[in-house]
């Protein structure tokens, strides 16, 4: 299937979070972050289909009230802004660049945390778990891991946030996602 962005409308028409449908840690080649020009995540997520390269960009579904009639609507959102992690080797690199929607490529330099972290992400959406971008800088917390309940096993920093306890969930050159956890739920690493 091709994509065709300048008639994406509905819901249905995004491009998939993840391509290949498969696990991160079964990428063929290495991870790399892609910094995108503004708004365009989801083009170079079409673009990436189309030229046949590995990509996971994580999606999150926001409901907001149009202003004219009140009614809801749906949009489908990056969690990280501005980013994509694609996998490629190192000389394929200019199929990447050669979408003119790319600023800079970032090397990951650790693989194997590169994957773990982005398979938290990963699951934690799989599992229909709302994730939120976390906008706002908080200092750092405990670096803890959750003991029992959908999100056993995720590890992150708990920080409160508007009175709920939330857990913070971060992907080293990609930024932030918060998830709210029950604070008994969780262990000091």
């Amino acid at each position: 299937m091709t994509y065709n962005l300048f008639f994406m409308k509905r819901v249905n028409e995004n491009p998939p979070a993840r391509f290949p449908q498969r696990p991160i840690d079964q990428a063929e080649a290495p991870w790399w972050v892609a910094k995108i020009k503004p708004r365009q995540e989801k083009a170079v997520a079409a673009d990436f289909i189309n030229k046949n390269i590995e990509y996971y960009l994580p999606l999150v579904t926001k409901i907001t009230r149009r202003k004219d009639n009140n009614k809801p609507r749906k949009s489908i959102l990056p969690l990280f802004a501005g980013y994509i992690s694609l996998t490629t080797k190192k000389e394929t690199l200019r199929d990447v660049w050669a979408t003119g929607r790319i600023v800079s490529v970032i090397e990951i330099k650790h693989q194997k945390h590169f994957m773990e972290e982005l398979t938290q992400i990963y699951n934690i959406l799989e599992k229909g778990i709302v994730l939120e971008p976390c906008l706002e800088s908080f200092p750092e917390g405990t670096p803890v891991s959750v003991q029992s309940g959908p999100l056993r096993g995720i590890r992150g920093i708990v920080s409160k946030v508007y009175n709920q306890s939330k857990l913070i969930l971060s992907v080293e050159g990609l930024g932030q996602a918060v998830v709210t956890v029950d604070a008994a739920l969780v262990k000091p690493l």
